[in-house]
């Protein structure tokens, strides 16, 4: 028999006064490789615990909020250039290659049950709890009776998707053209650096000789980024699941915001009400290059 467990979400709700509106709220990270970028929101955890996954693997996945007055609607992804989508949870009601669709309920208050083995079954697991802390609405498969405040998804990114940002160099370093990017931070073993980026260089801003580097230096950066429209709570959930895999020992990581005009080449998200009111949508995407060293 398999085991059933209550799910008891987080029931808080995010108003507007006076606004008819419902917020769809977006962060993911995309990973730069020579050989394929991915769309990731969440690093590789304990791969011990998933034996049927490879060890190099890399979660792919953003995650997804939506805030306002409860509704009944339907919420669909589509991948940029037909991308692939590669896993996504919970399981939608209509899924291809490159689309999905959840018909959701949304209430202020919503318990249901779910089955463990659904809920655990992947490596992003341990990230989920990180999730479900962001107060935002409940969201109720119809057909499944799943109840989760988040939705997640995985897919590939076209290849030349990273020809916005920077070439390869010979020893697999990026190369910055044109300006797109602007600042970065620079994870190293030592502690965070904002960096400005100029072609080629990284160039160190109020970098504290012999000092403490803020450890909210990281997380303030990416709310800045945001332009202050992601919740707090949001950027806590961001930065309490890609904190393991920027700050591991020996590692070095530039990360840099995705300009939000280029959103749209890596998927498109939208939401219908079965009143036909006003969505307002804000995503934020980072891009990460893990730094090969000599």
């Amino acid at each position: 028999m398999i085991p059933i467990i209550v799910l008891m979400v987080n029931t808080a709700v995010y108003h507007d006064e006076g606004s008819t509106l419902n917020f769809v709220h977006e962060w993911g990270v995309v990973v730069f490789e020579e050989n394929q970028p991915m769309i990731c929101g969440s690093p590789w955890d304990e791969p011990a615990q998933y034996p049927d996954f490879p060890i190099e693997m890399v979660v792919k996945a953003p995650v997804i909020w939506i805030h306002g007055e409860p509704f009944e609607g339907t919420f669909t992804i589509e991948t940029g250039n037909g991308e692939t989508i590669t896993m996504i949870y919970p399981e939608p009601d209509v899924l291809t290659e490159e689309t999905a669709n959840w018909e959701i309920s949304a209430s202020s208050v919503i318990q249901a049950t779910i089955e463990e083995s659904i809920l655990y079954e992947g490596p992003f697991a341990w990230a989920a709890d990180f999730w479900r802390d962001v107060p935002s609405l409940p969201l109720l498969q119809k057909n499944t009776g799943i109840t989760e405040n988040f939705l997640y998804y995985e897919c590939t990114v076209s290849q030349n998707f990273t020809g916005n940002f920077f070439n390869w160099s010979q020893d697999g370093n990026p190369v910055f053209t044109g300006t797109s990017v602007k600042e970065a931070l620079f994870f190293t073993p030592y502690g965070v650096i904002p960096v400005a980026v100029h072609q080629d260089e990284f160039i160190p801003c109020d970098f504290p000789l012999g000092g403490e580097i803020d450890p909210q230096l990281a997380p303030d950066t990416f709310y800045r980024w945001a332009n202050a429209k992601l919740k707090p709570s949001e950027i806590t959930a961001l930065w309490e699941t890609w904190q393991p895999a920027f700050t591991e020992e020996d590692s070095y990581w530039l990360v840099f915001p995705i300009p939000e005009e280029l959103n749209n080449e890596i998927s498109t998200i939208h939401l219908e009400t079965s009143d036909q009111r006003n969505v307002e949508y804000e995503r934020l995407f980072l891009g990460a290059v893990r730094l090969r060293q000599p």
